[in-house]
């Protein structure tokens, strides 16, 4: 009979052995390989398709039922056809955002998420998707993971630089003035080297980054006569941030078309302006 030294000594002098990699788990435990288990994604995509066609059944019987398209069959085949697109679609969101939390939730072995009963974190993301779980339990998840996660994988998100620009007059103004004074920086070597063109191109581009609507003035609006042309501008200025220039648009065009209604309605929202928020003109 061997000691307990003897033993401990045999078992270190033996080669290490790893049962069962992390590629070979995910195999045992892998639903589409083990389809008469029905459990976590593959489940919940077998139900999403169901639901997919349990609607297209009940919702093109109800476009026949009502007849709106009872006179052209090619329509109403194109109606049906559009609606089986629809449900198709939001079955494959579902399921695809099902199989992510299932992956992340079990699949990387690591338990990250706490389980150990029906009610645990790591069960309601496994049954369910994203858009069914409660807004706590999605912000109690996103923390562990993001807590799990190294640092350098973070998605922080902040506003782009014409977003910023857009909200904030002053920082408006700071950026362009910086592409101003970037372009006077360059424009002798630029014009030494034949590159003026180049250069005006580049300076161009990144204050239409800044600020797409810097030509529409007040001035150029008070000196329009075109109502097409105004219009063109209020969609830019709205796409853009929508500020106080609409107003001088829509005030010009009233002038234009002499439309008293119009104009009364320019005047009210002129009277309620100072009580909303709005964002001021560089």
């Amino acid at each position: 009979m061997s000691t307990t030294e003897e033993a401990e000594q045999t078992k270190k002098s033996l080669p290490y052995i790893d049962f069962a990699t992390s590629y070979e788990a995910l195999i045992f435990d892998a639903d589409r390989l083990n389809p008469h288990l029905n459990r976590k994604e593959f489940g919940n995509e077998i139900k999403f398709r169901l639901e997919k066609q349990s609607n297209l059944v009940a919702r093109a019987q109800h476009l026949i039922r009502e007849g709106t398209y009872a006179k052209d069959t090619k329509v109403e085949d194109r109606m049906i056809a559009r609606i089986a697109d629809e449900e198709h679609i939001q079955a494959e969101m579902k399921y695809v955002k099902a199989i992510r939390a299932n992956e992340m939730s079990e699949d990387n072995r690591l338990d990250i998420l706490p389980g150990g009963s029906p009610n645990s974190l790591r069960e309601k993301a496994r049954w369910n998707t994203n858009m069914e779980l409660h807004p706590a339990d999605r912000k109690e998840i996103m923390t562990r993971l993001m807590a799990w996660l190294p640092e350098k994988y973070h998605i922080v998100y902040f506003d782009d630089m014409q977003t910023v620009a857009a909200n904030d007059a002053s920082s408006r103004a700071e950026m362009l003035q910086i592409v101003q004074n970037v372009a006077k920086e360059n424009a002798a070597e630029a014009e030494a080297s034949g590159y003026k063109a180049d250069l005006d191109e580049v300076v161009s581009g990144l204050l239409d980054d800044v600020d797409p609507t810097r030509d529409i003035t007040a001035d150029k609006i008070k000196a329009s006569t075109s109502l097409e042309e105004l219009e063109a501008w209020s969609r830019r200025v709205h796409e853009y941030n929508g500020d106080d220039r609409i107003l001088q648009i829509y005030e010009r065009a009233a002038q234009l078309t002499k439309n008293e209604k119009h104009q009364a309605l320019v005047k009210n929202l002129r009277a309620w302006q100072p009580k909303t928020k709005s964002y001021a003109t560089a």
